[in-house]
C-alpha cells in the first residue's frame, strides 16, 4: 500500500463498522467522486489547509514490476492539457509528465484481519492557501451515455473539480482518473525541486485555472455542464463548455457564474454574471437533469427561509448601454419555509430575526428525483420536499402546474416532511413545554434534552448538509433511486431508499413514524458516531456497485475522516474478525497490534453499554 495514510483504527457495534482515519493536518470538506478509476478504484478528496488531497481506494493493485516497452492502452495525462501559472521559461518542469501505470487482471482478496479496502495510492496538489468547499460534476451527467453525450468521452478520463480557497479565489482543476504509478512519485525531480509539487506546474497531468471576483471567501460552489451543438451537426456537440457558480456574503449576498472549457483553459478567467442577491445564500447546487433545458437552473438557499431558482440562460440587460455585454439571468420559481415557533425551534435564531418569529433557517437544500423535486433541510431538524413537477406518488400535478406555490400566502406547500430524530418530532408533536428559568443549572443530560442536535452555545451557528446519491436500480427498467444522508450538528441520519420512502408515507401530512417500519422504507439514526470530540465539517456517501447494499458513509471531522459501512456487510465483517482473531492465532493471549485494537474497540463499546445502563 502506497501513501502516507495510517492503518484506520477499526471500531465496530450492533448497527456499523467505523474506518477513523486521523490525519496531520486540518480539514475542511470532502467528495467522493462519483465514477470509478479505470481500475475500479473509489476516489475520495478532501481540501485541508494547504489544498487537496486526493485519495484512491480499493481496486485492482499496481503490478509489481512495469514493463516500461509493453503498450499500455490508457495514459495518465495527455500533452496538451497541462498549462503553467508561472512563466513559460520553465524549461522541463513546465511539460507534462506522461504516466503509464499498469494494474493487475483481478483484485485481490481482502485481508480477513482487515476486511475492508486499503488506500491505494494518495496524491497531494498544493495550493498555498485553505481549501474550504469543494464540488465536482453531478452524477447523472458524468455517468450519461449516448449520441448527445460523446464529447464527453475526455471528460470522463478525468477528476475535474473546484475547490473553493481561503484568498477569495476558486480554482478549477482537473487531473487524470487513473491514479499515480509509484515509478511516477520516486521521479528524482521531484526531490531536487520541491516547487514541483505546487498544483499548476503538470508535475501529475494536472491542469489549474484561476477564477477571480469575489472580495471574501466563497460560502459555497457548484457546477454543470453546458453543450454547444452546432447547426450544420445537428444534434453533435460541438464544445463542452462546464459552469461554475460561487456564492459570498459580499454586501447583502453576491452571485458569481464562470465559463470554461477542457480543450484551451486560460490561466485566469473573470466570471460572466453577477448578481447580488437579496440576503446570503446558504447553499446552491446545479440541476442534475440531462434535459438541456434544466441544467441550466440554479437551486439558491437563502439564510431567510427561501429557496430560488435561478435560470443564468434566460438572461436580460442589466444596463441601458447598448454596447455593454452585462447581463443577469431571471429567477424562476421562489419556495418557501414555514414559521418559527418558540416551542419548536430552539436553535439560534438568524441574523437579523428574533427567537420565535420569521421563518426556519435553511440548514441545506438539493435537488432530488432527477432535479424535479427539492428536498431541504431546516434548523429543527424538520426536512420537507417540495414536488416542483409532480413526481412523487399519487401527484398529479406539481407546485408548477397547480399555481399554488404558495398556501395562504405564507409558505410553500410540502409534499413530505419529517424529522431527523423521533426525539424532536416527539417534542414538537405534544403539549407545550414549561420552558426551565436561564438561573438553573445546566447539566450534560439537560443540555442534550433542550439541545437535542449537539448545539454548543446558542451563539454558534447551526452546521448540517444533505448528501444525495443515486444507487443502482433494481431492475435495468426502473428508474434511478436515491440514498439521502442528512447531518445536522451531532446527528446524523440516512434514508437508504427515498422513493420507497416516498411510497409508504405518501398518504401521510408528516412522517410521523420516519424510523418505524420495514428495513427498506425507513430513515435510520447514525448511532455512536465516534469522531474524538471533534466537530463534523462535511459529510459525503461512497456508492456501492451492487444492488440492496447500502452505500458507505464518509464523515468529515477536524483531524479525521471516518468511514462507516451498514447493513449485512457490517455485521458480516464483524463476524469475520472475531473468528479470524480466534482461529488465526497459535495461543490464548497471542494478539497482534490489529487483535490489539479490536479488542479496546470492544471494551470501549462494553463500557458505552454499562454508562447506559446505569
Amino acid at each position: 500500500m502506497a501513501g502516507s495514510l495510517p492503518q484506520p483504527r477499526v471500531s465496530k457495534n450492533t448497527q456499523n463498522t467505523q474506518l477513523s482515519y486521523e490525519l496531520p493536518h486540518r480539514i475542511h470538506t470532502a467528495k467522493v467522486y462519483p465514477i470509478l478509476s479505470s481500475n475500479g478504484s473509489t476516489i475520495i478528496l478532501y481540501g485541508h489547509e494547504n489544498g487537496v488531497k486526493l485519495v484512491w481506494r480499493g481496486g485492482r493493485s499496481f503490478k509489481s514490476s512495469q514493463d516500461s516497452s509493453a503498450p499500455t492502452q490508457k495514459a495518465n495525462g495527455t500533452g496538451n492539457a497541462v498549462i503553467s501559472l508561472d512563466s513559460d521559461d520553465e524549461g522541463d518542469s513546465g511539460k507534462a509528465f506522461e504516466d503509464k501505470p499498469e494494474f493487475e487482471d483481478e483484485e485481490e482478496e481482502l485481508d480477513p484481519s482487515r476486511p475492508y479496502p486499503g488506500v491505494l495510492q494518495e496524491l497531494d496538489l498544493h495550493f498555498g492557501t485553505d481549501v474550504l468547499h469543494l464540488t465536482v460534476l453531478p452524477d447523472p451527467v458524468l455517468k450519461a451515455d449516448g449520441p448527445s453525450w460523446r464529447g464527453l468521452e475526455s471528460l470522463k478520463q478525468k477528476i475535474v473539480f473546484t475547490a473553493a480557497c481561503a484568498d477569495n479565489s476558486l480554482r478549477f482543476v482537473t487531473v487524470p482518473l487513473a491514479p499515480p504509478s509509484p515509478k511516477s512519485k520516486e521521479r528524482p525531480e521531484l526531490r531536487s525541486d520541491f516547487t514541483l509539487a505546487t498544483a499548476g506546474k503538470g508535475t501529475w497531468g494536472e491542469t489549474v485555472v484561476l477564477l477571480n471576483g469575489h472580495q471574501k471567501p466563497s460560502g459555497g460552489v457548484s457546477m454543470t455542464l453546458e453543450v454547444v451543438t452546432e447547426k450544420s451537426q445537428g444534434s453533435t456537440p460541438a464544445e463542452t463548455q462546464i459552469i461554475i457558480a460561487s456564492h459570498s456574503r459580499e454586501v447583502t449576498g453576491r452571485l458569481l457564474l464562470f465559463r470554461t472549457t477542457l480543450k484551451s483553459p486560460r490561466p485566469a478567467l473573470e466570471p460572466f454574471q453577477s448578481v447580488f442577491l437579496a440576503s446570503p445564500a446558504k447553499s446552491i447546487s446545479f440541476n442534475p437533469s440531462l434535459s438541456r433545458q434544466n441544467t441550466s437552473h440554479l437551486l439558491v438557499a437563502d439564510t431567510i427561509g427561501v429557496c430560488r431558482i435561478y435560470d443564468y440562460k434566460a438572461s436580460i440587460k442589466i444596463t441601458e448601454d447598448p454596447d455593454s455585454p452585462a447581463t443577469e439571468g431571471t429567477w424562476l420559481l421562489s419556495l418557501y419555509t414555514g414559521f418559527q415557533s418558540t416551542k419548536t425551534d430552539s436553535q439560534a435564531p438568524p441574523l437579523g430575526t428574533h427567537a420565535g418569529f420569521g421563518r426556519k433557517t435553511i440548514i441545506d437544500a438539493q435537488w432530488i428525483s432527477a432535479g424535479r423535486a427539492v428536498i431541504v433541510l431546516l434548523s429543527d431538524g424538520q426536512w420537507a420536499i417540495w414536488d416542483i413537477e409532480g413526481v412523487g406518488p399519487g401527484a398529479s400535478q406539481g407546485l408548477l402546474s397547480r399555481h399554488q406555490g404558495v398556501k395562504g400566502g405564507s409558505r410553500s406547500e410540502y409534499s413530505l416532511t419529517g424529522y431527523i430524530d423521533a426525539a424532536t418530532k416527539s417534542r414538537t408533536s405534544g403539549p407545550p413545554q414549561i420552558t426551565t428559568s436561564k438561573f438553573a443549572p445546566m447539566t450534560p443530560g439537560t443540555r442534550k434534552s433542550t439541545e437535542p442536535f449537539g448545539s454548543r452555545g446558542s451563539n454558534v451557528a447551526m452546521r448540517g448538509q444533505i448528501s444525495v446519491l443515486e444507487v443502482p436500480a433494481s431492475s435495468p427498467t426502473s428508474p434511478s433511486e436515491e440514498s439521502v444522508l442528512f447531518w445536522l450538528g451531532e446527528t446524523f441520519t440516512i434514508i437508504p431508499n427515498l422513493s420507497k420512502y416516498w411510497v409508504a408515507n405518501a398518504g401521510k401530512k408528516s412522517g410521523s413514524g420516519p424510523f418505524a417500519g420495514a428495513a427498506g422504507v425507513r430513515a435510520i439514526k447514525l448511532d455512536s458516531v465516534e469522531l474524538q470530540g471533534e466537530r463534523c465539517s462535511a459529510v459525503a456517501q461512497i456508492p456501492k456497485s451492487s444492488t440492496g447494499t447500502q452505500s458507505d458513509i464518509v464523515i468529515v471531522a477536524e483531524h479525521r475522516f471516518v468511514i462507516l459501512s451498514m447493513g449485512k456487510q457490517a455485521r458480516q465483517r464483524e463476524g469475520r474478525m472475531v473468528l479470524v482473531e480466534k482461529s488465526t492465532k497459535g495461543g490464548v493471549g497471542e494478539l497482534d497490534v490489529v487483535g490489539i485494537e479490536q479488542a479496546l474497540a470492544r471494551m470501549e463499546n462494553g463500557m458505552d453499554v454499562r454508562r447506559k445502563i446505569f
